[in-house]
């Protein structure tokens, strides 16, 4: 249970769904965390939850990652705390589901501005402390379909394709710097983000089974799946890893 003992994290969009996994996995593996949000309250929740998980030191800063003066007073502010910062989660994301045809500009920057942009900022911002650490794993959560492309998504499988190959050349460039960038793309996980796709269906038992039905293994994700593969990827178990997509997709983009 102590695979990231004496280690440092920070994990953006951290107070729900695969954020707030990643998070309370991350306390019970020996790591002190820095969890951010758009929202002051489900943040302070958050931290009470994790906190009476484990004695491990956890933190809550508001942040809009698609703001780069927030990002990094942020970054600045946990490095205070803590002294240092072996790992970014890039974890915060925005998805709209609304028909190509009918999406609105304002619609398609906010998922640019999240999920690219904000990944962007944080990129810059962590790399100047990992440097002066020696050390660093930022791991970004893309997503299968920025792998695979949807028909149903295309600004947010822009979004996602994009952020991998942005992981790809920062892992090339900062490899010297001893710094890996790597990438998770999970598939369908069940997360109060993507919760309404089912319930908001005609027929949401049906809808269940579509979904599952195009995954392998015959089950839709967990948040708890990719917390154990940012867990292995944040390890020094990973040391020699730079560069990759994982897909956790229950097999997914096999086919």
């Amino acid at each position: 249970m102590d695979r990231l003992k004496g280690k440092v994290a920070v994990i953006t969009g951290g107070t729900s769904g695969f954020g707030y996994a990643m998070a309370e996995l991350f306390v019970r593996e020996g790591a002190d965390v820095v969890i951010t949000g758009r929202k002051k309250e489900k943040g302070d929740n958050a931290v009470k939850k994790i906190e009476d998980l484990a004695r491990r030191k956890v933190v809550f800063l508001q942040c809009d990652v698609s703001k780069e003066p927030e990002v990094k007073d942020t970054i600045q502010k946990a490095y205070e705390i803590f002294k240092k910062i072996d790992i970014l989660v890039n974890n915060a994301g925005n998805v709209h589901r609304a028909d190509f045809e009918e999406m609105t500009e304002e619609e398609y920057n906010q998922m640019m501005d999240t999920n690219l942009k904000g990944s962007f900022f944080c990129f810059k911002h962590v790399f100047p402390f990992m440097v002066k650490n020696g050390m660093g794993s930022i791991i970004c959560i893309s997503s299968n379909t920025g792998v695979v492309g949807r028909g149903d998504v295309p600004i947010y499988s822009a979004s996602k394709g994009g952020l991998i190959l942005m992981s790809k050349s920062l892992a090339l460039r900062w490899a010297k710097n001893n710094i890996r960038v790597n990438c998770i793309c999970p598939s369908f996980i069940i997360t109060d983000l993507n919760r309404h796709v089912i319930e908001k269906a005609p027929d949401p038992a049906k809808k269940l089974k579509e979904l599952e039905s195009t995954h392998p293994l015959g089950r839709l994700g967990t948040p708890m799946d990719v917390a154990y593969a940012a867990v292995y990827l944040a390890s020094n178990e990973s040391q020699w890893v730079t560069g990759i997509i994982l897909p956790v997709d229950g097999g997914y983009t096999a086919g």
